[in-house]
């Protein structure tokens, strides 16, 4: 149209129709425009873009130890996990310890009779030292620690000026199948406290005499990344403890957090556990190797990081009020 008409844009006739159409027109108009503009302004850029897909890739990768950090794995099952690390180079293979709670190499070959043998060859050729009969609940004991036989002896002399620095346990589990859920609850949260209580005078008990021999080798930093992390221990001793739960119920009632503090621990950080970044690991069930329920790597799960949290630990009355929890 040559002009705008003037006039209401309601009267009747040819000249009414024409005034609605444009008042139609320039109302459509404005929405386009709020449209267009709303999402051009909504529009990430490219390094917006960029920067998102870079804290995927880096999220993706977060492994929660350093590469060269040391590490004590507790209750492996058919030492897949432990295998998918040195595989995977997250960790050197003399600064990782693994344990199980079975009785000796013949039994975990009953239990898991496709996949253990393999495991096991592949992490004594690489020179990890394992250990069977270890109670995560009671470190000290199964590994017979005393004032005569000594954490060097049992690990070996270089553990006498090397601190423990961490110690994992991955899906704890009592084995028991029991069918009443409040107790099924009841014990896994016996055995997660059980577990960090040991951890906590295992840590003290392993690391006294590397703290006496070189205190500079200790400090209370850390990070989530493989490649700067440094898991140096407390200077009481005490390192960090991972553990990784399944999340939904009944996992979320055994209030991991709760039973950390009940134990002199803290979360420090926790993260999902990223299944593709341990392509060896198969989390099975003892009985005959099967799946659970839904194949684990379907199943979401977190990892926890805990500090220690005493009142007479220096590193807890430093960090008090920082209770952290961020993925």
């Amino acid at each position: 149209m040559g002009r705008k008409l003037k006039g209401k844009a309601n009267p009747k006739g040819l000249k009414g129709a024409l005034l609605r159409h444009q008042a139609n027109e320039q109302a459509q108009k404005k929405v386009k425009s709020k449209a267009d503009h709303s999402l051009h302004k909504q529009k990430p850029t490219k390094a917006s873009l960029e920067q998102r897909e870079s804290q995927r890739e880096t999220a993706a990768k977060i492994i929660p130890f350093a590469s060269n950090s040391t590490l004590l794995l507790v209750g492996e099952g058919d030492f897949s996990f432990a295998r998918s690390i040195i595989s995977q180079h997250y960790i050197e293979p003399e600064n990782l310890l693994v344990t199980s709670f079975d009785n000796s190499p013949a039994e975990l070959k009953l239990k898991y009779p496709k996949s253990f043998e393999e495991n096991y060859e592949f992490l004594t050729q690489a020179g990890v030292q394992v250990f069977f009969r270890i109670d995560a609940t009671n470190l000290i004991k199964s590994f017979k620690i005393s004032k005569k036989t000594t954490w060097s002896k049992i690990a070996g002399q270089k553990w006498a000026t090397k601190p423990l620095e961490g110690i994992l346990f991955n899906f704890p589990h009592t084995g028991k199948g029991i069918k009443d859920q409040d107790k099924n609850i009841r014990d896994h949260q016996e055995l997660v406290l059980g577990f960090l209580q040991s951890c906590k005078q295992f840590f003290k008990a392993v690391n006294q005499t590397a703290i006496s021999g070189s205190t500079s080798n200790f400090s209370q930093g850390y990070t989530m990344n493989d490649e700067a992390a440094t898991n140096k221990v407390s200077s009481e001793g005490y390192g960090k403890v991972f553990l990784t739960v399944f999340t939904g119920e009944p996992y979320d009632s055994w209030q991991i957090k709760i039973m950390a503090r009940t134990g002199g621990w803290k979360v420090e950080r926790s993260g999902n556990f990223q299944w593709a970044n341990y392509p060896e690991y198969a989390h099975k069930r003892t009985n005959s190797e099967q799946d659970t329920t839904k194949p684990a790597a379907e199943r979401d799960a977190r990892t926890y990081v805990f500090e220690i949290f005493d009142k007479h630990s220096k590193a807890s009355k430093k960090r008090k009020g920082t209770d952290s929890d961020e993925d």
